[in-house]
């Protein structure tokens, strides 16, 4: 199969989610127009419409419905992919799963339901949810798929949108597959200590998993010069309802979604996507719409598209930027303008972007298999990504895994695992090998019981105030649940004004830990009165730390040649300065950056490795808000340092790299000889 993506970092998609009960809808659509919309914007590889969530097809098809427009005009899609690959492009097919109106109403067996029978669309919603487990559906895309394959023998790659759920589905077809893989009836109540419940979670995500498989070998039947990729926002974007794991990036020649969160989101999941790629480039998708295409005539101002395209670009991922058609057919040509200005602040850096892979110091683990929290405390996700901007703002490169790229773990000094449930993943039993081989792991709150049975040698037990004879009062503020103090010289400093009498406080039940072997470095304190007795309290504003108790908050201990600290308190999810100073300060006591970064806190180092010589790309995240000069100093002994683009030496004061920029600055830094 032809890697067609090698290379291929400019790519454009333009959403054509049009009904057609108006002749005006698509009458406008020129393929001549829409091409030199590409060839303005710069783009080596543009993904049109096939289908859309509609369910109308953009040819002519025998399986489903084809729209008004392309009815009288069969062949225009087929004319415009023509126009593009003469014109040098890869052309990717669009494809929508699941997201199927005209298919749900055509076969209203085939729909979503909740457990009272209801729909998606019931409840106000516009899209028809046809189930991946229906028998009917499925024969129903076997079937498209091979039509597309005809009719479309020459497409580079296929892209199938939204393989995920988005309702807990009741539908027969589910509920029979339930039976018979677990048993008895499928529960409808979310409820974390149900085993029967959390069967469920995790089938949804094998069957997700499954589907996304099924597309894909159909696809390679029907279209085997073809690349399949599906796409994989929602594995970052949503929660456990979404079913969305590693499984589904499985079935993909590359990883790639559309992802609508801050640059730091944005950094996070860059991170991800290299990491789990089969292939590179990974593919952020990014909409050109200033937030979001439902408000779809607001476009994002040029410096901030800049931001985001660069970003990826200095992750060496490939970016698409999405747009919509007008409901005639039209396009803003305007947008293209602003594209291709910005591909063209890219271009130069192109012919750099295969060099090396992506280096780090530590390493922050996603678990995708367990975005959910039974009590409502920060999990895994917001605990990683909120631990990646502070390493970031820190200045301690990282990377993020997860369990598609659990193989490399040593090299990373540290790995952060935040928050993990106890879910049965076997993936991270891998940092027990990790450890005894001389890697340090950082794990907080409960933790999954086989870690803390393995390297602490007990067990949690219940949580502070877990005894309380009151049911939780709702009183409309955070309430301080429990307190955290050093013990301990090392930690005094660490945890810095924090001590015995003005502990970190906590606004949520910590995990009490019992049998736990191993250096305690802080205890628990805990309030006056029961935070949930709203009858008795101390002071009337707050709940100030009373008492210490022989809880431990902070465990250390040595494993093999390695070592595992445990944290009660997420620290990293909290975005207060005191929560950050601490936690990368508990990171740094182990893990000394290969190169030292002094810069403002919004600059962030990328790094990539490529035999004895780095790439260090330097990215100012705040420069679309505020577009200044950035001084740094880089710590980087025995190496010289040029910015990339020019060749120029950067100027060395007492040993230390200096310099300046404006947006971001690519260095390559070479070894010197002695």
């Amino acid at each position: 199969m032809d890697k067609w993506y090698k290379g291929v970092y400019r790519r454009n998609l333009v959403d054509m989610h049009i009904a057609d009960w108006d002749d005006v809808f698509l009458s406008k659509f020129d393929v001549g127009v829409y091409y030199e919309d590409l060839v303005r914007a710069k783009i080596t590889s543009p993904m049109i419409y096939l289908q859309s969530h509609t369910g109308l097809c953009n040819y002519p098809t025998r399986s489903g419905k084809t729209h008004e427009y392309f009815k009288k005009h069969p062949n225009a899609i087929k004319d415009l992919i023509k126009k593009c690959k003469d014109g040098g492009m890869k052309v990717v097919g669009y494809y929508s799963l699941i997201f199927n109106n005209a298919a749900a109403d055509a076969h209203p067996e085939w729909e979503m339901r909740y457990a009272d029978g209801t729909t998606w669309r019931d409840r106000g919603q516009r899209y028809g949810l046809c189930c991946p487990n229906n028998v009917g559906y499925r024969a129903f895309l076997k079937e498209q798929i091979k039509e597309l394959g005809e009719e479309f023998k020459d497409l580079d790659g296929i892209f199938y949108d939204m393989p995920y759920w988005e309702v807990v589905c009741h539908c027969d077809a589910c509920k029979e597959r339930f039976r018979k893989e677990v048993g008895g009836e499928m529960p409808e109540k979310i409820d974390w200590k149900d085993e029967k419940w959390r069967a469920l979670v995790k089938k949804r995500q094998e069957w997700m998993a499954e589907f996304a498989m099924y597309a894909r070998e159909e696809s390679l039947k029907a279209m085997p010069q073809t690349t399949v990729e599906l796409n994989f926002a929602a594995g970052v974007a949503c929660d456990w309802l979404a079913g969305s794991t590693e499984g589904i990036n499985e079935a993909c020649e590359f990883t790639g979604g559309d992802l609508y969160g801050d640059l730091y989101n944005h950094s996070f999941t860059c991170k991800y996507y290299y990491g789990i790629t089969r292939n590179q480039p990974f593919e952020y998708m990014t909409c050109r719409c200033n937030r979001v295409l439902r408000e779809h005539t607001v476009s994002k101002p040029e410096i901030n598209l800049e931001a985001e395209v660069m970003l990826t670009a200095a992750h060496h991922g490939a970016s698409l930027i999405i747009d919509a058609i007008n409901p005639d057919g039209t396009l803003d040509e305007r947008v293209y303008d602003r594209i291709g200005r910005v591909f063209e602040k890219q271009i130069p850096y192109e012919r750099f972007m295969d060099k090396g892979e992506l280096y780090a110091d530590a390493a922050v683990y996603f678990d995708s298999k367990t975005q959910f929290s039974p009590d409502g405390k920060p999990y895994n996700k917001q605990c990683a990504i909120s631990a990646v901007r502070t390493l970031i703002e820190k200045h301690i490169p990282v990377s993020v895994i997860a369990n598609g790229n659990m193989n490399g773990l040593g090299a990373y000094k540290m790995i952060i695992a935040p928050a993990l449930e106890t879910f049965g993943n076997p993936e991270i039993l891998k940092f027990i090998d990790y450890v005894k081989g001389g890697g340090v792991l950082y794990l907080s709150g409960r933790s999954d019981e086989r870690l803390l049975k393995e390297f602490f040698g007990g067990k949690i037990v219940g949580e502070t105030f877990g005894d309380s004879k009151f049911g939780h009062v709702y009183k409309g503020y955070d309430e301080v649940q429990a307190y955290v103090a050093p013990t301990g010289e090392e930690y005094e400093k660490l945890f810095g004004e924090f001590d015995a009498k003005y502990p970190l406080p906590l606004t949520y039940k910590l995990p009490v830990a019992s049998g736990f072997r191993g250096d305690v470095r802080a205890k628990i304190f805990l309030p006056y009165t029961d935070p949930d007795d709203n009858t008795v309290f101390a002071s009337i504003h707050s709940n100030p730390p009373a008492r210490e108790t022989d809880i431990p908050a902070v465990v250390e201990t040595a494993y093999g040649k390695g070592k595992v600290v445990w944290f009660a308190p997420t620290i990293e999810s909290d975005g207060r300065q005191n929560f950050k100073d601490l936690f990368a300060g508990v990171v740094r006591s182990f893990v000394k950056p290969k190169f030292g970064l002094f810069a403002s806190k919004f600059v962030e180092q990328i790094i990539f490795k490529d035999g004895d010589d780095y790439y260090v790309n330097l990215f100012d995240l705040n420069f679309a808000e505020d577009c200044i000069k950035r001084d740094f100093t880089l710590v980087a002994d025995g190496y010289r340092a040029a910015e990339l683009l020019s060749g120029e030496e950067l100027e060395e004061k007492d040993g230390k790299i200096v310099g300046s920029f404006e947006k971001y600055l690519w260095l390559k830094l070479t070894k010197e000889k002695r």
